[in-house]
């Protein structure tokens, strides 16, 4: 059996309960009150290699459905040219003569 979590809708209390699934909230146990049911989010931790935000991305223009079936592509590497020469390596000094 799980351990929920209510919330007194008159004074805030917050207790846990432990109960079976699908049963009724039970009652505040300061006031008699009804109570909620609180909704956490559940820690997930993501172990190993493969979690990054761009696995569960489409591509560009392709929908969600057609992802998986699109065949990847190879994207190659940008060639770079320099507008400009290389400078030469100044050549050293001459040593100087006594």
């Amino acid at each position: 059996m799980p351990t929920y979590e209510y919330k007194c809708t008159q004074d805030g209390t917050i207790f846990d309960v432990w109960q079976e699934v699908g049963s009724e909230a039970p009652p505040c146990p300061t006031c008699g009150a009804p109570t909620k049911k609180v909704f956490r989010p559940v820690r997930t931790i993501f172990k190993g290699s493969g979690f990054y935000l761009t696995d569960t991305r489409a591509e560009a223009g392709v929908g969600k459905a057609d992802a998986a079936e699109a065949p990847a592509t190879e994207s190659k590497p940008a060639e770079t040219k320099s507008e400009t020469p290389a400078a030469p390596d100044p050549k050293p000094a001459a040593p100087a003569s006594s």
